[in-house]
């Protein structure tokens, strides 16, 4: 081979391989170009389809809805079907818009008439316009490279294509060739030494390969143990719908500690049938990301309120590798803001109750007053009889007054150690001739923590005497007072007593709702607001001629 021809072999070569990318490269922008034009006809569908489905729900509202009532609409189609912006124009007044405005309202505007009037719909052509954007940088920077390498080639082709009788010089660098060898033989020589130090070189490279490998297992041991040290549950699935991987905190939200390791198995065999498996599998089926989804599960006996967030795992050709699941426990959280609702109502409750009762005191003492001057009167004995009935009456009606007053009146806390158990004992004192036909029983556990002794006290025993009530309206029975410390005060107070209906139990939380003859139905009320502003809560069932169950609970540390 001369180096004439050499030259000529090499750039003969190299247009053919420059050719072929080109070629390459122009296909490839092609069917990337089809894939967004497709991409964007489907996007444009979705739009079309969703604007059908949001005319359709609009046109299902009657033709009287009110302005707030569509608006309500409004907000629900938008979230539901991922639209931008509503904007109705109803016939007769100004037009009503709901949602954000988009970058290219003109390109996502879709008009559908509806009985409430013309409906545009604006959709976030977001995703559209980075499709469109990065096929036209893909199709620059592809056009941009291939001449930009073709000049560089032509540039350093000379380079390339050195006469080959250089490549004795340049062989004189590895070894000095003796006399008498011919160059032949003298560059198999030097190319057989070169391959001899590229396998001592591969040698190295295969000892550097094996410590990566540990570096690798040490690292895998790390991941595995931050897994574990997630505060939020995390269960990683397989394709096939296996579980891969659970961590420690996932155990404990799903109440599965006492489960055995459960890689390997399916998500319905590991978790059992519950809302939460099927949502995993789901989002396995689906093969979409599921985001902060509250999902009801039924674990260990209660139920959990769960957050769960899945992500999707896929490979470079958009194959389905499996699904990671976060989630949180979000029970605290419920019952968090159920409490706060709870004592919202008891708030306007006491306000609208400190009205009332205002009213009814000022024209209570009105009328005692003139009963009390009419009974100075010398009137017949039938008359003074009446009279003092009426008196009776109007003083029960204002000791009724006055409860309602201290249901509503604001309490201020005056908090100091108090042993809970020394409490409870000291009512049961005061109650102890009010014992005849029943039988009391208290097993009593110390439990000392900050609380309005004197507040908490009137609590207890409001409760307590409704059980005694309630024993003694049967003709006798059981009072059973247990109080737990461990892990929060719990005070449960059960009677055998002639009981109430269990759907009586909401109604009974309310002022004046009492099944006591002469009961005033303040007395419950006003235990489960001291309670509540201790921080505790208080349940009440029964069934009727079996006796009713408050348990009155403090949160755990409260101690």
């Amino acid at each position: 081979m001369t180096p004439v021809g050499f030259r000529r072999d090499i750039k003969f070569f190299l247009a053919c391989l420059v050719g072929f990318l080109v070629f390459i490269i122009l296909t490839l922008l092609v069917l990337l170009q089809s894939v967004t034009e497709r991409a964007t006809e489907r996007t444009l569908e979705q739009w079309r389809f969703a604007s059908d489905v949001a005319a359709a729900a609009l046109n299902r509202l009657p033709e009287n809805a009110n302005r707030s009532e569509i608006e309500s609409q409004l907000i629900f189609l938008r979230g539901q079907y991922d639209i931008a912006t509503i904007t109705l124009l109803i016939p007769g007044e100004t037009q009503l818009v709901s949602g954000y405005p988009v970058s290219d309202p003109g390109f996502s505007d879709i008009q559908r008439m509806t009985r409430h009037g013309e409906a545009t719909l604006s959709f976030d052509p977001g995703e559209v316009i980075a499709a469109r954007r990065t096929f036209l940088y893909t199709a620059g920077i592809s056009i941009a490279a291939t001449i930009l390498g073709t000049i560089l080639l032509s540039l350093y082709l000379p380079r390339i294509v050195r006469p080959i009788e250089k490549m004795l010089d340049d062989a004189s660098v590895l070894g000095e060739r003796a006399s008498g060898v011919d160059e032949a033989n003298y560059l198999i020589d030097t190319f057989r030494k070169s391959i001899q130090t590229l396998k001592d070189q591969e040698h190295e490279l295969k000892r550097l390969h094996e410590l990566e490998k540990i570096r690798a297992d040490d690292l895998q041991r790390i991941t595995a143990t931050l897994t574990r040290s997630l505060t939020s549950g995390f269960i990683a699935i397989d394709q096939h719908g296996r579980v891969v991987d659970m961590n420690s905190a996932a155990r404990d939200i799903l109440r599965l500690n006492e489960m055995r390791d459960p890689a390997g198995l399916t998500v319905r065999d590991a978790l059992g049938e519950s809302s939460f498996s099927r949502e995993l599998q789901s989002a396995l089926d689906d093969g979409v990301p599921v985001s902060r989804q509250e999902v009801t599960q039924e674990a260990g006996g209660e139920t959990v309120t769960i957050g769960l967030t899945t992500v999707p795992l896929t490979n470079e050709e958009s194959e389905l590798l499996g699904v990671i699941a976060l989630f949180a426990d979000l029970t605290p959280v419920r019952q968090l803001e159920a409490r706060v609702r709870e004592m919202q109502t008891l708030a306007d409750l006491g306000e609208i109750s400190a009205g009332i009762a205002h009213e009814f005191r000022n024209s209570l003492s009105t009328i005692l007053g003139y009963l009390k001057l009419a009974g100075r009167e010398q009137l017949p004995d039938e008359t003074q009889k009446r009279l003092r009935h009426a008196e009776e009456e109007a003083e029960l009606l204002s000791e009724a007054v006055e409860g309602l007053l201290s249901f509503a009146r604001p309490m201020q806390m005056e908090f100091r150690e108090t042993d809970l158990a020394t409490l409870v004992r000291g009512i049961l004192e005061r109650f102890e001739d009010q014992h005849d036909g029943m039988d009391i029983v208290a097993q009593l556990e110390d439990s000392s923590f900050d609380a309005d002794p004197i507040l908490l006290s009137r609590a207890v025993e409001n409760v307590i005497r409704n059980a005694i009530d309630a024993v003694r309206q049967k003709g006798g029975g059981r009072i059973t007072i247990t109080l737990r410390s461990d892990p929060g005060p719990v005070l449960t107070i059960a009677d055998t007593g002639v009981g109430f209906e269990p759907e009586a139990a909401t109604r009974l939380m309310l002022p004046f709702q009492s099944d006591k003859p002469d009961g005033m139905g303040l007395g419950l009320p006003l235990a489960r607001k001291i309670v509540m502003l201790h921080g505790g809560s208080l349940q009440l069932t029964g069934k009727p001629g079996e006796g009713a169950t408050v348990v009155i609970e403090f949160p755990a540390g409260f101690i």
